[in-house]
């Protein structure tokens, strides 16, 4: 009995929680009926439902007292399966359970599990700003159950105390990386990896393995960069941080202060959203459209996308607007369900 129960564990190592149970099932299986041919006739245990709820209640150690065995031979069986088995295959079966939920515990926490979750928000790197980062999207309504994952070349995961965030640890700017953090099902990629290099190499990868709805932002740090950016082919989008040269222009000139508060609007809570146009028959003029937003929805446009890409800031009131044509407009909430003019 000994050397099959063994047989059972070294077979099913890597799915030990099921050679366990199987174990402790053969176990209960075997006591049962033992203890009933044991057993004098005519006494409870030498009935198998009996005998199976004496065996159950003895080798976990609860012992009712309602059941037990009467004679030496039942005594011996109860003492050699139930209770020494019983009570061993009960420990490693704890143990077992314990250990495991410490290693997946310790895993999460270094990041070294595959992501295999889909339509995730993936942020690319991790600088001191990731943090607010995180609370920003998950305060948007439509974000606040979707799980991000967080790549990055740090040992242990950065904010464990945020929901909804896994942390997968690897070099960003890698395929394997990439991979790992499943960005082939992500639905949006948020590159911010604090240095324009490995920013580029992250874009230039993401762009090969992502899908193709998949929206793609990357953050770029500085203005001689941000021609290397611009020369990279394919759909993302480039948003340049305000660097030491732009802020001393902002302190000479004041250009960038109205922007900067356009742009983070704190008392307000206004935001700034990209809306696309659907067809909308007859084509409305700029100015047609941009009096019905503020009209019905208090919506402030300002700037349009052209189909073939050509961005129009406060463009002509006659200039005509078609199907595929985005605008960027402000609002205090991310426009749902519109509905445009007849």
């Amino acid at each position: 009995m000994i050397y099959f129960l063994k047989a059972i564990l070294r077979a099913g190592f890597r799915h030990r929680t099921i050679s366990l149970a199987i174990s402790y099932m053969v176990l209960l299986l075997v006591s049962s009926i033992l203890i009933t041919l044991v057993e004098p006739q005519g006494t409870e245990l030498t009935h198998f439902g009996d005998a199976l709820w004496w065996s159950i209640v003895t080798s976990t150690t609860v012992g009712y007292g309602d059941l037990y065995p009467v004679s030496t031979g039942g005594r011996i069986v109860a003492t050699i399966l139930p209770i020494f088995m019983g009570i061993g295959l009960g420990a490693a079966f704890i143990t077992h359970i314990a250990s495991y939920l410490i290693e997946r515990r310790d895993k999460k926490m270094h990041g070294e599990k595959f992501y295999k979750g889909s339509n995730h928000i993936l942020l690319v790197g991790y600088t001191e700003e990731t943090q607010c980062l995180v609370e920003q999207i998950q305060k948007d309504e439509n974000y606040a159950r979707r799980n991000l994952v967080l790549l990055s070349n740090i040992p242990r995961h950065p904010l464990p105390e945020l929901t909804n965030l896994i942390f997968v640890q690897g070099q960003p700017d890698t395929i394997g990386a990439l991979t790992k953090a499943n960005i082939a099902q992500a639905d949006q990629i948020i590159i911010h990896t604090g240095s324009d290099e490995k920013s580029l190499f992250a874009l230039i990868n993401a762009l090969r393995l992502k899908n193709d709805t998949c929206e793609v932002t990357v953050r770029c740090l500085s203005s001689q960069a941000l021609y290397t950016f611009s020369s990279i082919p394919g759909k993302f989008e480039t948003i340049m941080q305000m660097t030491a040269e732009m802020m001393v222009q902002a302190m000479q000139d004041k250009v960038h202060i109205p922007l900067q508060i356009l742009l983070r609007n704190e008392d307000d809570n206004e935001e700034i959203y990209y809306v696309t146009i659907p067809e909308i028959l007859p084509n409305p003029t700029w100015w047609n459209l941009h009096n019905y937003l503020k009209e019905k929805y208090e919506y402030l446009s300002f700037a349009l996308k052209k189909p073939d890409g050509k961005v129009m800031v406060n463009p002509p009131g006659k200039e005509p607007v078609s199907k595929g044509c985005g605008i960027w407009l402000i609002a205090l909430n991310r426009p749902m369900n519109l509905t445009w003019p007849d």
